[in-house]
């Protein structure tokens, strides 16, 4: 109403003089007052009506998509009913490990067929509970027989089937990121680690679900709905690598393809039972990705693999560090898998924490971190406590990075999609002006007695100029440079901690939390390699021991409030390296996962 007034006032200037009695001019004005009034409103229904009508289109291009996955869906499952795959056969292929597998393919005991139909049988089966799958890869089969045809030259990965994150470009496949601002983009380009993995005779079959943006640790969007935790489909799987990690998390796909800008490959690792590696910025090509936010370029996306066991993840890296993958992509390295260094038996320094300085690790995460130091410790490795630098100012630093444009790019995508509930908090909080975001920060750290949640909304207003985003840039440096010499200075070679801060939450409730990403956004604003490996499952003594956690902040109190009702939930460690030390800390996962087997191997017995 105020620019109405401001326009009314500005009429009335404009006519004034040339209407010399009083009770014209007033006259006039009153008229081109009720003008601009009408004009006001008309445009305000306008727009209104444009915008419910733009709503209904989206909600039957969603419905449409929901009812053409559902369709294609059930066709797969009929087209496999078809086949009778006996159950003796699919659980004898299931059972086998991923060094299993590889060598039953490579022999031709298996054929590539048998495994796809078998993984997609399972993949089916995992999705019913966990809503995982956005699509099902038609040409999955097609592509196995024409391997099993051809199968005197067989590739190092020939016949495993491979899961793909739907943000993975693969041409006549929509790439939203759970956004339907991308829903109509065609996309001719295929996704260079899709290339090179069908060349080294992997199978993409299936592509998984995101949530809207990315930038979440929920699973969930608008246009393929909600997925739930293979260990409880009520929770959370962790994001946005959410879908991979259900997928493989429930059995249902040996190896995948993720993405982590945040912790978005190793909290789903960590909250739905799966490992994952994310690679040190450019180790692995990120071209024929979503679009959204790529301006952004303090701190980046990192591509990477996901897997039942680490065997899959060393596997995968080997066939990607290939010259194929430097042709594609020149702006690669050209550094294959060393694996000397993957291999290499010296002993190494550790450093471990369980408590970052922002939020304290629930029992369990905090038990896991503590079985891995033994684990290690019993393979000669010496573990030393280590404390990260300053968490507070590596968050802010992060937080502003990723949102630098304060926001805008998210009202922008989200203005012509339906938000999804897990959103509404955070579109409303960026719909906001920054003076009020400001001030409301203060309120909210008084109210919720929580750093964290002060220096989000804060750091969520972005820079205002490029002098601004250049000191940015500035602290950052400074940041790494205090960090690497703390590293130094403890002589260090790799880091173990937890994988988050707590376990899988309820559907819907992560805002309520989300002061648990200080544990993975550490690594991506440094550019270290990190991995999450599940190492344990969460017990009755885990729950009983939230007795001493501390409910000092609103976000303490919630994390006890959804832990209620966790026990058998996922648990994963962190192993961290430096960058460019993919190979030393697949070594140490799997060094840990050997002796894991090893111990309960021996508890069976």
């Amino acid at each position: 109403m105020e620019g109405l007034w401001c326009c009314t006032e500005a009429m009335d200037r404009l006519i004034r003089p040339f209407w010399k009695p009083d009770e014209d001019r007033n006259r006039s004005a009153k008229i081109l007052c009720g003008v601009v009034a009408a004009v006001y409103i008309s445009n305000q229904v306008v727009r209104k009506i444009i915008n419910i009508v733009q709503k209904q289109q989206l909600k039957k291009k969603i419905k449409e998509k929901r009812e053409e996955s559902k369709l294609s869906k059930a066709k797969l499952e009929e087209h496999l009913k078809g086949k009778e795959i006996s159950t003796k056969t699919v659980e004898r292929i299931l059972s086998l490990s991923f060094k299993e597998l590889q060598a039953e393919l490579q022999s031709g005991k298996l054929s590539a067929v048998d495994v796809l139909n078998v993984y997609q049988i399972k993949a089916l089966e995992v999705d019913k509970r966990t809503n995982c799958i956005t699509e099902i890869v038609w040409e999955a089969e097609e592509t196995a027989l024409q391997l099993d045809l051809d199968s005197k030259k067989k590739g190092p990965l020939y016949g495993i089937p491979v899961s793909i994150k739907e943000t993975y470009t693969m041409p006549g496949y929509p790439c939203t990121g759970g956004m339907m601002f991308y829903f109509d983009d065609p996309v001719t380009e295929e996704n260079i680690l899709v290339q090179v993995l069908k060349k080294q005779g992997a199978i993409p079959f299936v592509r998984t679900n995101v949530p809207q943006t990315l930038m979440t640790f929920e699973c969930s969007n608008s246009l393929y709905g909600t997925t739930g935790n293979p260990y409880d489909p009520t929770r959370i799987p962790g994001g946005s690598s959410g879908g991979e990690a259900a997928l493989i998390g429930g059995g249902g796909s040996i190896l995948g393809m993720g993405g982590d800008i945040g912790g978005s490959l190793r909290i789903p690792a960590h909250m739905a039972g799966c490992c994952s590696l994310k690679p040190s910025g450019g180790r692995l090509s990120r071209r024929g990705q979503n679009k959204f936010n790529k301006g952004e370029t303090l701190v980046q996306a990192q591509t990477g693999p996901m897997a039942a066991e680490v065997d899959g993840l060393v596997n995968c890296m080997r066939c990607l560090l290939v010259p194929e993958m430097f042709t594609l992509d020149p702006a690669v390295p050209p550094i294959p898998f060393r694996e000397e260094i993957f291999t290499g038996k010296h002993k190494l320094t550790i450093g471990f924490y369980i408590d970052d300085g922002n939020l304290k690790a629930v029992p369990a995460c905090q038990r896991a971190v503590l079985e891995v130091k033994a684990i290690l410790e019993s393979q000669g490795h010496t573990l030393v406590p280590f404390k990260p630098v300053d968490v507070h100012r590596m968050v802010a630093l992060f937080l502003k990075s990723v949102f630098a444009d304060g926001g805008k790019s998210y009202v922008n995508v989200l203005e012509k999609d339906i938000v999804d509930p897990s959103l509404r908090r955070i579109r409303f909080a960026f719909g906001l002006p920054h003076w009020f975001r400001k001030l409301f920060s203060y309120v909210a750290k008084i109210i919720t007695k929580d750093q964290f949640t002060y220096l989000l909304i804060q750091s969520g207003c972005g820079v205002e100029s490029v002098t601004e985003y250049w000191d940015l840039a500035m602290n950052i440096e400074s940041y790494r440079t205090d960090f690497l010499k703390k590293w130094r200075d403890n002589k260090l070679d790799a880091v173990i901690c937890p994988g988050f801060a707590f376990t899988a939450v309820p559907s819907g409730r992560v805002t309520d939390v989300t002061g648990g990403v200080t544990y993975t956004n550490l690594y991506n604003l440094l550019d270290y390699t990190a991995g999450t490996l599940k190492v344990t499952n969460v017990t009755q003594a885990d729950l009983d021991n939230f007795k001493h956690y501390p409910s000092n902040t609103w976000m303490e109190k919630n994390i006890k409030k959804f832990a209620e009702g966790s026990k058998g939930l996922p648990v994963g460690v962190q192993f961290v390296g430096l960058s460019y030390q993919e190979e030393l800390v697949l070594r140490l996962m799997k060094e840990v996962e050997t002796c894991l087997h090893k111990n309960s191997s021996k508890e069976k017995l």
